[in-house]
């Protein structure tokens, strides 16, 4: 899965070093609750002392979103793994029930 890292209103240099160091030890293993990630992009933006982070993730048709605010930036990144991962599986059930309900009424034509 390809991520772009973005940040905003951040100018330590090696605050985003290590933040996309994390988010790539994070994430790299999403592929694990989806095989259908396309690409994804995580925003980290600095405002009065908060960060805000936000990961929107591209699957196959369609857009799945998670967004964490806090004080320590790397924990932001702990939080949103949690919620994309429960947005994961949930898709990928409603993925297999999906093709259960089309592979049912297909048998039924028989």
């Amino acid at each position: 899965m390809k991520m772009q890292v973005v940040f905003k209103n951040l100018e330590d240099p090696t605050l985003k070093d290590s933040l996309r160091g994390y988010a790539d030890k994070r994430f790299k293993n999403l592929g694990r609750y989806s095989r259908h990630i396309l690409d994804g992009e995580l925003t980290f933006e600095e405002e009065r002392g908060h960060y805000n982070t936000q990961l929107v993730l591209r699957v196959k048709g369609t857009i799945l979103t998670a967004k964490s605010r806090g004080k320590d930036p790397f924990e932001t990144i702990d939080q949103i793994k949690e919620k994309i991962k429960g947005q994961l599986v949930k898709y990928e059930e409603k993925l297999k029930l999906e093709d259960r309900r089309r592979r049912d009424e297909w048998t039924a034509g028989f």
